[in-house]
């Protein structure tokens, strides 16, 4: 079933946008995440403005989304907010096609740098990002987000 996805998948860079896009995305990031993710246009439309947003899309179906940065100081660096796809699209892999077609894309931009940050927790997330992907720990943000958030910053050199 993964290949049958995987073969269907399209990645885009949003640019312009509508409503229905938008209410999407914000979907898509609530179900993901719940008040952790791009919950609002608030917050989403400056990542589209200002950053760079690919959705995933199956079919006409955009069932995944990831929000990307540069670095003010380091314009070959990018941090990689997050990525998202609905449940019944997770676990078979397209996720990490998602990631590296993304990666390719933005290393067309001349981006040579990524940096995310992932709780320490999130043991599959990691596993991900080091095994599948390429990233590698650089250091441990303690009470990142709050007391009590901590983060791992991991790097990935394109």
């Amino acid at each position: 079933m993964t290949l049958l996805y995987t073969e269907k998948l399209s990645v885009e860079s949003i640019d312009s946008f509508s409503e229905d896009v938008i209410q999407r995305i914000v979907e898509i990031e609530k179900r993901a995440f719940g008040e952790g993710g791009l919950h609002n246009e608030w917050l989403l439309v400056p990542f589209i403005r200002y950053g760079r947003v690919f959705i995933a899309r199956i079919d006409d179906e955009i069932v995944g989304c990831a929000q990307f940065i540069r670095k003010w100081n380091s314009s070959e660096t990018a941090y990689f907010y997050g990525i998202s796809m609905l449940p019944e699209y997770r676990g078979g892999g397209l996720g990490t096609v998602f990631l590296r077609e993304i990666l390719s894309l933005i290393k067309i931009d001349g981006i040579q740098r990524v940096i995310l940050s992932v709780s320490p927790q999130n043991k599959t997330a990691i596993y991900i990002y080091r095994n599948k992907i390429g990233f590698v720990e650089k250091s441990f943000a303690p009470n990142e987000y709050g007391c009590g958030e901590d983060r791992l910053i991991m790097e990935l050199k394109l």
